[in-house]
């Protein structure tokens, strides 16, 4: 039996069977579920996922707070933004490597975007074709025309080291995590995902990895290769489109709340793995059985 076969029925009953709104509280997809505008939806997908970096609970308490200052319709706050105003409502917002600043420049970079397209939906669709192999080519255009904006009302030469954080580019290597984490959210359609961006294929989109996801991906065989890069996100998708050609990255959510819960804990254990339907395909199972200290 191939490791394709071995691991699709365990990974589609996870799928189907796993605690999504349990999970809920402990993911940044919270945020942008609030919103019924898909103006806004989208926006608040982009801000918390651009955010999405680190521990949860520590970058969900500065989401709610950037929240709490654009108002009910985030959409509108940033449209209407000004930034020789409106910059002074962020101070006190610290984040790892983002200050006021950069979440400052967002919403410009941002406001001038949907003053021209509209919506980011729309400006994501003016580079995205369904002849790309993946859904690369297009989020490296999304990001250079966020990164292209003039933002000189914000900084005074060029973009800090924080805003540019928010925007990794695919060319650069890196796995992108939070970007294709906020593609997700806005593509595929089901369970907690919105599904806003109809003209996109959830074929096309590529698989967030972070640390949960990777060691996941290892655990099952799916993960071989050493560095967590752009690289490695395409590899793991296209071994996962194998199991689901058309919505591949549909497990990425069980998955990573599973290692991330400590339902995984990463090593053979007993009592934790026992009822763990991925236990029959882990690697760190295969060809032991159970002893009495559950080691």
């Amino acid at each position: 039996m191939s490791t394709t076969e071995r691991l699709k029925q365990p990974l589609e009953r996870l799928y189907r069977e796993f605690d999504y709104q349990g999970r809920l509280a402990y993911d940044a997809i919270q945020f942008p579920g609030r919103y019924p505008d898909p103006r806004d939806r989208e926006v608040v997908a982009l801000l918390s996922a651009c955010l999405a970096y680190g521990r949860v609970d520590l970058f969900s308490r500065e989401v709610e707070r950037l929240l709490a200052i654009m108002g009910p319709h985030p959409a509108g706050f940033i449209r209407a933004f000004d930034p020789a105003v409106d910059t002074q409502r962020f101070q006190g917002f610290r984040y790892r490597f983002n200050r006021p600043r950069d979440i400052a420049a967002f919403c410009l970079a941002v406001g001038r975007i949907l003053d021209v397209h509209g919506s980011l939906r729309s400006y994501f669709l003016e580079g995205y074709s369904d002849t790309d192999p993946d859904i690369g080519p297009a989020l490296e255009r999304f990001v250079d025309g966020m990164v292209a904006q003039d933002l000189r009302p914000v900084f005074r030469r060029r973009p800090s080291r924080g805003f540019l954080h928010l925007f990794p580019r695919p060319s650069t290597g890196g796995p992108c995590k939070r970007l294709l984490l906020f593609l997700r959210w806005m593509v595929r359609r089901g369970h907690l995902d919105f599904g806003d961006w109809v003209e996109v294929s959830p074929a096309k989109l590529l698989m967030p990895i972070d640390t949960h996801v990777e060691n996941m991906g290892r655990a099952i065989g799916l993960i071989g290769r050493k560095s967590r890069n752009w690289r490695m996100a395409q590899e793991l998708t296209v071994r996962l489109r194998r199991l689901d050609p058309g919505d591949p990255v549909k497990y990425d959510f069980a998955l990573c709340h599973k290692r991330m819960s400590g339902d995984c804990p990463g090593r053979r254990h007993r009592l934790v793995c026992e009822p763990c339907g991925l236990r029959e395909v882990c690697r760190h199972w295969r060809g032991a059985g159970w002893n009495r200290n559950g080691s």
